[in-house]
């Protein structure tokens, strides 16, 4: 008898596997069954698929090739290339990528646009900006590709000659970027409904326009490189009569005036980061009137001036002051910034309050401090090496009259080591004293609102133990203790352990469960 080598074969290139006739079989019966679908239909579905997708997949038919050319939707994404001249392979892949745009412009065929996108920054624009994208490579900004103005003009004008144009979507950091200016023709395009600008090229033509018309315009993203025109953002707002959600974060030297006037606006984010030779530099004043206002996310240093009128309709407000130029001498006018929020629902402060609070007697802050009648959520950043909570918790449970969360989000300390070991001290003396007068004072949300505490960063000290048990010893409806631990290379906590100290504090909460994460 003859045997039979039952043995498997290594499976190679030369051999066709079932998996392999199966799975091109599988790819014919899609290209056939696409290939079968109306024109429109093919046209809407390879609409709503990024550039490079659809192309690759209009590869597969010839019908699918055909109707390529019609689609109504653009999108290039050159995120995934690494655009820096000086990492390796970048010089081959750039160019593909400019190829294949200039190549679907050129051939593109259809009547109609409705969306247009165009992506060449793949990382954080100001970091890239300043610095360069990427320090293991040596780079600075002269890293960054350079492409040509009249391909960039070409590229960017394209869309706007439809005038059926709704979303136009530019992320555009290039080197040598001074020659080329942003075509005025976008802030005239009357049928935008989204605008979303990161460019580092120039706005000179843009502020030379004497008026703006966007009158469609529901939501406008714009990343600047640099503003250097006050009334630009005040002119461009009062253009947009439908505008909804604003994004606003230029890189700034001095800032004289920032004015925005809006009765349709529902979201502002009002980023404003200052160039490196400017990072200390204040807004002299900031000007915001918009009355319909939900959710405000603003971040800046400390201006020497504020005029917000009170929100009565804020859901969310998040607050970051990076700098001021009187450390402790500014507790005023971080009150002026707090009390138009003080109707939110979610307040987040983080930044320098707590570091100006500590300079304030509690007694005068539980003066000062606005009511916060509809405060459900806060959000409390901030905490240094020697930061106390003596000064502040107590006005803020007290003003805080429905408060169900209360979030640390950035921990009750920090931790640099032990070289400032006599700072902690001195804050722990400070815990120490404040535990024991507020014995008997009980917060009037603790007494039957305050139903979640999340504590981020713990390490574990004496100094949060304190904090912690204050809070838990009042909280009389408490349900849920959340703590999350600080785990860094320099310091890592044990989690047994402080899971049975906090677990072995005194709750006023019977029902309380504690989690150490």
């Amino acid at each position: 008898m003859v045997s039979m080598d039952r043995s498997l074969k290594p499976c190679t290139s030369n051999y066709a596997t079932v998996c392999d006739v199966q799975n091109h079989n599988f790819t014919q019966m899609l290209v056939d069954r696409l290939s079968s679908l109306p024109d429109e239909l093919l046209i809407r579905i390879l609409s709503l698929l990024p550039t490079k997708d659809a192309a690759a997949t209009c590869a597969l038919s010839t019908k699918l090739r055909r109707v390529f050319p019609l689609i109504t939707s653009l999108d290039f994404d050159g995120s995934p290339i690494c655009l820096c001249l000086k990492h390796p392979y970048a010089i081959e892949r750039l160019p593909t990528f400019v190829s294949f745009v200039d190549t679907v412009l050129q051939t593109h065929q259809s009547q109609h646009l409705t969306k247009f996108k165009l992506k060449l920054t793949s990382k954080d624009f100001g970091k890239v900006y300043f610095f360069g994208c990427d320090s293991c490579y040596g780079c600075s900004q002269g890293c960054l590709p350079d492409l040509k103005s009249p391909r960039l003009n070409v590229w960017i004008s394209y869309p706007l000659s439809f005038c059926g144009l709704r979303e136009l979507d530019l992320s555009i950091l290039v080197g040598e970027s001074g020659n080329f200016q942003l075509p005025p023709a976008i802030f005239t395009c009357e049928t935008l409904e989204v605008l979303k600008l990161e460019v580092n090229i120039g706005f000179d033509q843009i502020y030379a326009m004497t008026s703006y018309r966007l009158p469609k315009l529901k939501q406008l993203v714009l990343f600047a490189s640099l503003i250097s025109e006050d009334d630009f953002l005040p002119r461009l707002v009062s253009s947009c009569p439908l505008l909804e959600d604003l994004t606003f974060q230029p890189f700034t030297r001095h800032v004289n005036i920032t004015a925005i006037t809006s009765t349709s606006l529902r979201r502002l984010t009002l980023r404003m980061p200052k160039c490196p030779d400017f990072f200390r530099d204040n807004s002299d004043c900031v000007l915001i009137n918009t009355p319909n206002l939900e959710y405000i996310e603003y971040s800046d240093n400390l201006a020497s001036c504020y005029s917000i009128p009170v929100m009565h309709g804020l859901v969310k407000a998040s607050l970051t002051i990076c700098m001021a130029l009187k450390f402790g001498r500014s507790f005023q006018q971080i009150i002026n910034l707090i009390r138009p929020f003080s109707y939110s629902q979610h307040l987040s402060l983080f930044g320098i309050f707590m570091w100006e609070f500590d300079f304030i007697d509690e007694e005068v802050l539980k003066d000062k401090l606005p009511v916060f009648p509809n405060l459900k959520h806060l959000e409390l950043g901030g905490a240094t090496e020697d930061s106390c909570w003596d000064n502040l918790l107590l006005p803020f449970l007290n003003c805080s009259p429905v408060l169900e969360t209360l979030e640390f989000a950035q921990g009750l300390a920090g931790y640099h080591g032990d070289f400032l070991c006599e700072y902690r001290k001195k804050a722990l003396e400070k815990e120490q004293e404040f535990f024991i007068r507020t014995d008997h004072e009980t917060p009037v949300c603790c007494r039957n609102r305050l139903k979640r505490i999340v504590i981020r960063e713990y390490h574990g000290f004496v100094q949060e133990i304190l904090i912690t048990q204050f809070l838990l010893r009042h909280a009389l409806v408490l349900e849920e203790l959340v703590i999350c631990l600080a785990r860094t290379p320099n310091f890592n906590p044990c989690q047994m352990l402080i899971e049975i100290t906090l677990k072995n504090l005194p709750k006023a909460s019977v029902t309380c469960s504690i989690q150490v994460l």
